[in-house]
């Protein structure tokens, strides 16, 4: 596994903040209000046919997986309670870093989409975002989704600093407002592009910083989600 040394908390405040000058910011909070009541964790979401971006996707500094030079790139939309983005977690990832980011195929970027009616979700995404001042932020991603069912009992700060994470700099970050405009960046680049539900995925070339692909809905099956993978490759060396 290759792991991408993040960059400074700052760094990540200003790629937030020009996501925010679109015009939707935080406000895409409220936003997401607007379907809370439509949208069930109750069912699996029916994948729909592939969808194509509104506007890219800014990805430097967001938490990855793989090499930068990778062909494609699969942006994961995820919230640490939902149930299907567990499964992906323990299902499909290890497959797709074994068959692809390993072998330098395939770069893996995580976008917090922590859903209004999922009580912990947020608090885990902003743990899960602090730990990356510690290099430490796919440590917190595992821990996180390995005790999903303990996140309303014990916390997703108890969570991360059993896992081996310093409760100390952990505390001290979370105080800050920096973590929370980073999420509610990502939250943003979902709602500006229609994506509302997790986990989605965005497989295609990324290049400067910048995410162009297809929107894929839902906890697909291991085989289904590698075909898109390969049609992705294909449709890059055939653009060669």
């Amino acid at each position: 596994m290759m792991r991408i040394r993040p960059p400074s908390m700052q760094s990540l405040v200003k790629a937030g903040l020009v996501i925010c000058s679109v015009g939707v910011g935080i406000g895409g909070t409220l936003a997401y209000q607007s379907w809370q009541k439509t949208t069930s964790t109750k069912t699996e979401v029916i994948p729909r046919e592939p969808l194509h971006l509104k506007t890219a996707l800014l990805i430097q500094g967001d938490p990855s997986l793989g090499s930068p030079k990778a062909p494609i790139t699969i942006v994961e939309f995820s919230d640490f309670e939902c149930p299907y983005c567990q499964r992906f977690h323990d299902d499909i990832l290890p497959k797709i870093q074994s068959e692809y980011i390993n072998k330098g195929l395939v770069r893996f970027v995580h976008k917090d989409l922590p859903l209004p009616y999922h009580n912990n979700a947020q608090q885990a995404a902003h743990v899960a975002r602090c730990a990356m001042e510690q290099d430490d932020y796919w440590l917190a991603y595992k821990a996180l989704f390995k005790r999903q069912n303990c996140l309303d009992c014990q916390g997703a700060l108890s969570i991360a600093t059993s896992a081996g994470l310093n409760e100390t700099k952990l505390k001290r970050c979370l105080k800050s407002k920096e973590v929370a405009s980073i999420v509610n960046s990502n939250r943003s680049e979902a709602q500006i592009n229609g994506i509302r539900a997790t986990p989605t995925f965005v497989i295609g070339p990324s290049q400067g910083g910048k995410h162009h692909g297809d929107i894929i809905e839902g906890a697909l099956p291991w085989p289904q989600f590698q075909k898109l993978i390969e049609k992705a490759l294909a449709n890059t060396r055939s653009n060669r």
